[in-house]
């Protein structure tokens, strides 16, 4: 019987089930990027920060708390992953900086370099809800091409025309919340 389903499978989508299952998978992830994206870069960060902090909070209180370890684990998770989610746009302003002094310091002047990092760095302060939209529904939109074409063969045309819908609704979706 499970033969039978995975060879009908295989028949229905002319497409080996390794490469359907793939596909399946990059099509979902991208669409969940393109819906939610803002959502699940904060989570991400949340977790990440989480877990270093929780993990510091253990090793650090383990001489002084015996047993009780765990629930300096707990508190500095929470703790730090808020904060890591907190400063997750200070962190993107930094890098936005740090990348355009690199980037410009050869080209011009060191000061003149140095005063557009520090305005990249308030731009992306400002607008980084907005940015990781954009970015997060442009990526999702890419994911979700590739996915699809695990199954069809599609037309330049016809791919950069999913990209532009997906990223303009998920722009749209993303930004009303």
């Amino acid at each position: 019987m499970n033969k039978m389903r995975k060879i009908l499978l295989e028949n229905l989508f002319q497409v080996p089930l390794g490469s359907f299952l793939i596909g399946l998978i990059l099509a979902l992830l991208g669409l969940i990027l393109v819906f939610a994206g803002r959502g699940v870069i904060k989570f991400i960060a949340f977790l990440i920060g989480g877990i270093i902090g929780g993990l510091a909070a253990s090793i650090i209180m383990a001489p002084y708390l015996g047993g009780a370890t765990i629930l300096a684990g707990v508190i500095g998770f929470i703790l730090v992953g808020v904060l890591t989610q907190l400063l997750l746009p200070v962190g993107a302003g930094l890098v936005a900086a740090a990348l355009t002094y690199l980037f410009l310091k050869p080209l011009l002047n060191m000061i003149f370099a140095l005063i557009l990092a520090v305005i990249m760095f308030f731009v992306v302060l400002m607008l980084f809800n907005k940015i990781i939209a954009v970015g997060t529904s442009f990526l999702g939109s890419l994911i979700f091409l590739a996915g699809i074409r695990e199954f069809v063969s599609l037309d330049i045309y016809i791919s950069l025309l999913i990209i532009a819908v997906l990223t303009a609704i998920g722009c749209i979706i993303q930004l009303k919340s």
